[in-house]
C-alpha cells in the first residue's frame, strides 16, 4: 500500500526544487553572458579576452562552490573574501600584509555572487599593480553590520596602504572592475558604492542591504 499523502509532498517537493534549479540556471547564464559582454568591451585583443573572462569565470565558480557546501544557501561574508584572496595568494594568506576583520554576515545568494566577482576585480588589481604586488604594500579588508530599517546593511571597506600609485597626471581607463562597483552593485542590490584610488593604494566602500534574521 502507498501512503498518497506522502507521495503527494514528495512530489510538490521535486516540483518546488526543479522550479528553484531553473530560476538559478537562468540567474547563472545571465551573470555569464554579462561578463562576456562587459570582458569584450573592455578588452583590447582576444588573447586578452581569454584570459580575463576565463579569470572572472573562476571567481563564479568559487561563488558556486561556496553556495554547493552550504544547506541554507547562504555564504558567510568572512569565507567570501578569505576564498578570493587566497584564490590568488597560493592559498596562503600573509598576515603581516593582509587583515581581514568583521563579525559573521550570511549573505543571500545574489549579494554573494555579486561581491565575489567584485572582490575579485579588486584583488585581480592588487595583485598586479597594488599592496600585493609591492614590498611596501598593506591590505586591510573590514566591515560591520548598520541595523539600518527597514533592512540592516554591511558596510565593507577595502583598504590599500604603502602603494606606490602612478602620478595624477597618468590616464586612467575605467574597466571592468569599476563599472562593476561603481554601476553593477547598485543597479543589482541597490548598494551604496565609492572607488578611490588615493595615492597610497586604493580604497573603495561598499554598503550593502543584506536582510538579517
Amino acid at each position: 500500500m502507498t501512503d498518497i499523502n506522502e507521495l503527494r509532498g514528495l512530489q510538490s517537493r521535486q516540483h518546488v526544487l526543479m522550479a528553484e534549479l531553473q530560476h538559478r540556471t537562468r540567474n547563472l547564464l545571465s551573470v555569464v553572458q554579462s561578463i562576456a559582454n562587459q570582458t569584450i568591451r573592455s578588452s583590447r585583443s582576444l588573447e586578452k579576452f581569454g584570459i580575463q573572462f576565463g579569470s572572472r569565470l573562476r571567481a563564479l565558480s568559487r561563488v558556486q562552490g561556496l553556495l554547493a557546501r552550504v544547506e541554507d544557501q547562504d555564504i558567510d561574508l568572512h569565507a567570501l573574501v578569505k576564498a578570493e584572496l587566497a584564490a590568488h595568494s597560493g592559498g596562503e594568506l600573509d598576515s603581516k600584509k593582509i587583515i581581514v576583520t568583521g563579525p559573521a554576515v550570511a549573505l543571500p545568494p545574489s549579494a554573494a555572487q555579486a561581491l565575489g566577482l567584485a572582490l575579485h576585480e579588486l584583488v585581480t588589481n592588487a595583485v598586479k599593480y597594488g599592496a600585493l604586488a609591492q614590498p611596501t604594500g598593506k591590505l586591510e579588508v573590514t566591515w560591520d553590520v548598520k541595523p539600518t530599517q527597514p533592512t540592516a546593511n554591511v558596510d565593507l571597506r577595502w583598504r590599500e596602504s604603502g602603494v606606490s600609485m602612478p602620478s595624477p597626471e597618468s590616464p586612467k581607463r575605467r574597466g571592468y572592475g569599476s563599472e562593476l562597483i561603481e554601476r553593477a552593485l547598485p543597479y543589482q542590490l541597490g548598494a551604496k558604492t565609492k572607488l578611490d584610488f588615493e595615492p597610497d593604494g586604493v580604497r573603495c566602500e561598499i554598503l550593502v542591504p543584506v536582510p538579517m534574521e
